[in-house]
């Protein structure tokens, strides 16, 4: 992955009351609501390499299935129950935490360097309450960068969807369009037609031309 970003990484509605273990980037994750915010450690306790996501919360933090140890947000341990309540916690007993913010009914976690983390998500910050959208799982056993080719490529359309979203034989592809809307988000446009023997528009010849039907936009 791009390190150094903000990635969605599960649905607000997916985590509720209850903790929730995933895998992303590679790393099995913890994750957690408390009073203040969302709580995200790594999902393996620091005493006996334990599931923690197979525990409960307990006031606030995770407690660790085999030997209740307690996590809290930071993924430092603040309570071993077998030295009791008032014993000083070892400064070894701590997993890593990871940035976790929610906006907009999504859940995103910073991927890098937290010192290089931004206060603000960049991201959809075009939906609002009057904005109706809808969500869907779609899980692709491939690298992450070969969905996102497949998203930016209109070419396989008449192709391998001949009969849904490529029917029609259009083959020829003109543009795109490119409309940039800061330095970093951009929207763009391609037009599927069938070939009349005329080569393939440039985006100049198209003079900022919009779908009507669809569009990708890239943040």
């Amino acid at each position: 992955m791009i390190k150094n970003q903000w990635y969605v990484v599960l649905s607000s509605k997916e985590l509720r009351d209850k903790p929730i273990g995933l895998t992303r980037f590679g790393e099995k994750l913890v994750m957690w609501r408390t009073k203040d915010g969302i709580a995200c450690i790594a999902d393996r306790c620091a005493h006996r390499g334990a599931s923690l996501s197979k525990g409960k919360i307990v006031d606030g933090h995770m407690q660790c299935p085999f030997h209740g140890f307690q996590y809290d947000k930071s993924g430092r341990v603040v309570l071993i129950p077998a030295n009791g309540r008032n014993a000083k916690v070892p400064e070894n007993f701590k997993v890593k935490s990871y940035k976790v913010k929610e906006k907009n009914g999504f859940i995103f976690l910073f991927y890098g360097d937290e010192s290089k983390a931004t206060d603000e998500i960049p991201f959809f910050d075009w939906i609002d309450d009057s904005f109706a959208y809808d969500e869907l799982i779609d899980p692709w056993k491939v690298h992450y960068s070969r969905c996102i080719e497949n998203q930016l490529d209109p070419i396989h359309l008449p192709f391998v969807h001949y009969n849904t979203i490529g029917a029609g034989g259009r083959t020829v592809a003109d543009g795109p369009v490119v409309e940039w809307f800061d330095s970093d988000k951009m929207r763009f446009y391609v037009f599927n037609r069938k070939d009349d023997g005329t080569p393939p528009k440039k985006p100049e010849e198209l003079k900022g031309q919009k779908s009507k039907v669809y569009s990708y936009q890239i943040d």
